[in-house]
């Protein structure tokens, strides 16, 4: 795997700072949950699921514990779900598929979750987000910022809700300029974009930043950089089903976390 990771330069992020074996995952969280293996159509190899854990969830624990969450595109609940059993006080989901929603809302109950812990929101996620009355304490967008081109709306939505932290999952575009890759998307896929009110005939416009892209974006939203979770060490020591991870190792997906600086 170690040759497949790309340079500091066609990605602008550093190098895995780790040793060999630091970043090896012996036990993998959703293997204790494996119902979110058959919960959704999308992204739900066992491998490649309890490896996002890590470099979403367990990398980032020190945030969770108490925390009031917000789960942007929640999807069949999997991480609102790892937010709780990582500490969290309370999560809200905002998914625009219902089938996903009832998916949640059943995995949830059928694992004992206290359902005064969490509470899932059917609809639009742009109106879904501004009518929410909620505050919130960590923000994730995991799985999303690449199905829409809606960024100015996407980041004041999540700053209004001034969170400590934003964690974001996202393909990025190549390239060291702040610039955004189009591309259209075809709505009927439940892992693609959902049609909105700009949407045309079943297309989604969506877009890719480059990691410039991307922090600049955030910055112009009170959101600073904190650190890119460590991709290439966990690929260095998780070296089976390596093609369940292409888009980590070539530096076309990161998971980045973000701090409020206003």
């Amino acid at each position: 795997m170690g040759d497949e990771t790309p340079s500091v330069e066609a990605t602008g992020i550093p190098p895995s700072p780790t040793e060999p074996g630091s970043r090896l995952v012996t036990s993998g969280f959703f293997d204790q949950f494996p119902r979110f293996y058959d919960s959704s159509e999308t992204a739900t190899h066992p491998g490649r699921l309890n490896l996002r854990h890590q470099a979403m969830i367990g990398d980032n624990l020190d945030i969770f514990e108490g925390a009031r969450v917000l789960d942007i595109a929640s999807h069949d609940g999997r991480w609102s779900f790892a937010a709780l059993q990582a500490g969290a006080a309370s999560v809200v989901g905002v998914e625009g598929r219902p089938e996903l929603v009832d998916a949640a809302n059943k995995t949830f109950a059928d694992y004992g979750a206290d359902p005064e812990r969490y509470r899932f929101v059917a609809g639009d996620l742009f109106h879904s987000l501004a009518e929410e009355p909620g505050q919130f304490d960590v923000v994730l967008c995991l799985g999303f910022l690449y199905h829409t081109l809606r960024y100015n709306e996407l980041f004041a939505r999540i700053r209004q809700f001034n969170p400590k932290h934003l964690i974001i999952d996202t393909q990025v575009a190549k390239g060291q300029h702040s610039v955004i890759r189009l591309r259209v998307e075809n709505s009927a896929l439940q892992s693609n974009s959902i049609a909105d009110d700009f949407s045309h005939d079943g297309r989604v416009l969506t877009g890719r930043p480059t990691v410039n892209g991307l922090t600049m974006m955030a910055n112009a939203y009170g959101f600073d950089l904190e650190r890119y979770s460590d991709w290439a060490g966990l690929l260095r020591d998780n070296t089976e089903s390596a093609n369940h991870y292409a888009a980590y190792s070539s530096g076309a997906r990161v998971t980045a976390r973000f701090k409020s600086v206003t």
